[in-house]
């Protein structure tokens, strides 16, 4: 029976999920930027949206990062057991160039359905993405949290923040510290810190009992993770995310990113880092810290269940702030999916994007150490756990609208410039000053300004 928009809600549209709905609705959408675009979704035209799959087999594909396959699968076996009419292959590339890949994928004749996109303003932009605002209405993604949504959006200008919607995330990643609860009952400390002052003075209490205060792998650019903690503090939430989402005249060059970056290179000098971070990559220096050699790990969630798997006196905390109660984290998509232009199975790929946002979706991220996707109340997990840590740290940065993007999705090669600065400055080859004007170099060049 055809279900009008208007006698259903938006909330109850987010349950239906696997219900067998024929929903028919006619909705207009906007133009994305760029001209490159070929779906029915990124014209001017109006757009039929059917919410209802049908028994008619469909097959569709997916692509994304190879680290993410084993979450991916399943993903898909739960979708396709709903919907048994639904065949989902997938394709992978390696996660550090899958990026790069990704406008040459979406761009070539055999396009996937379902793709990960990281650089969405520009490939928006390039008209490779099908507007899914007729599918948000039909489906009520409007109701999802508003930082959320910001990561989903991006305006005529091609810039992100607002404007249409091109994604929708399978869940979040998030990131904090992981603490040696042992180690900081030795070293006399009370509690995690909460305050960068407290972090400091934690740093220090370690580095005179000859333990190593921050464990990091920067052979792989995991340094970058502590310096963005101070760039989120110094600058502010909406500077760095207005950076990374492209905003015109936006910068992180600025005496504050400076003082952030001046910190960090400080910390490095006192010793606070194991002083071969820069030849250590991010799975040696997670061993290390899982064999009690440090006392702070500053990664995400992704690395949650292979440490809650083999060390008990661990929790997982937010990332300690300027001034005590704020909370601000870097946390974005595991997988934020888009509906590539040259799909032809449009309302099929939009039924997967919306059964992520499900009860049973939600489950499988927090089983797999992930934060669900939606509102930031978790799934029960075992208490006591370290992911139960972790989906609370997540639940109060949603809470507090906290999420910030990671500066090293800013464009699709920003990776490297941070990787090799922070290698630089790990490695007393750089300065604050000039680390930042490199990195703002390179943002403006490969964005063209």
């Amino acid at each position: 029976m055809h279900t009008s928009l208007t006698t259903r809600t938006r909330r109850g549209a987010l349950a239906a999920v696997g219900l067998a709905v024929a929903a028919t609705v006619t909705l207009t959408a906007c133009a994305p930027p760029g001209s490159g675009g070929t779906s029915d979704a990124s014209s001017d035209a109006a757009t039929e949206v059917s919410t209802d799959l049908g028994t008619d087999p469909v097959e569709l594909v997916l692509y994304d990062g190879a680290g993410l396959k084993t979450i991916d699968d399943a993903l898909i076996a739960a979708f396709t057991k709903e919907h048994p009419n639904v065949t989902i292959t997938t394709r992978f590339d390696p996660d550090d160039v899958q990026a790069q890949n990704a406008p040459r994928v979406l761009a070539a004749d055999d396009a996937p359905d379902i793709a990960r996109v990281v650089a969405l303003g520009d490939i928006v932009s390039s008209g490779l993405l099908t507007n899914l605002d007729p599918w948000a209405d039909a489906y009520g993604w409007t109701d999802l949290p508003e930082g959320q949504l910001a990561m989903y959006r991006v305006d005529e200008n091609g810039v992100r923040g607002s404007g249409s919607q091109y994604t929708l995330a399978s869940g979040f990643v998030t990131t904090g510290l992981y603490v040696n609860t042992d180690l900081m009952a030795q070293l006399g400390i009370d509690a995690p810190p909460t305050t960068i002052e407290e972090w400091e003075a934690d740093l220090a209490t370690a580095k005179a009992a000859g333990v190593t205060p921050i464990l990091a792998g920067n052979q792989t650019g995991q340094g970058v993770t502590t310096l963005q903690f101070l760039l989120n503090n110094y600058l502010g939430a909406q500077a760095v995310n207005d950076w990374v989402f492209n905003v015109a005249d936006a910068s992180i060059d600025t005496p504050d990113g400076v003082q952030a970056v001046q910190t960090v290179s400080d910390w490095i000098a006192a010793g606070y880092f194991n002083d071969d971070a820069n030849g250590t990559d991010n799975a040696g220096a997670m061993a290390r810290f899982v064999a009690g050699e440090g006392l702070f790990y500053p990664s995400g969630n992704w690395d949650a269940k292979n440490i809650g798997g083999q060390m008990d006196d661990v929790v997982f905390v937010s990332p300690p702030a300027l001034e005590a109660g704020d909370l601000l984290a870097m946390s974005d998509p595991v997988s934020n999916f888009g509906i590539p232009a040259k799909s032809e199975h449009k309302d099929a790929a939009a039924a997967f994007l919306n059964f992520l946002v499900s009860d049973e979706a939600r489950a499988i991220l927090v089983e797999n150490g992930f934060a669900p996707s939606g509102s930031g109340d978790a799934p029960a997990t075992e208490a006591g756990s370290l992911n139960e840590s972790v989906q609370s740290a997540f639940a109060a940065l949603v809470e507090a609208d906290g999420q910030v993007q990671f500066v090293q999705n800013a464009t699709n090669g920003i990776t490297q410039t941070w990787n090799a600065e922070s290698q630089n400055l790990f490695g007393g080859k750089t300065t604050p000053e000039a680390l930042l004007t490199s990195v703002q170099s390179s943002y403006e060049e490969e964005l063209g300004r």
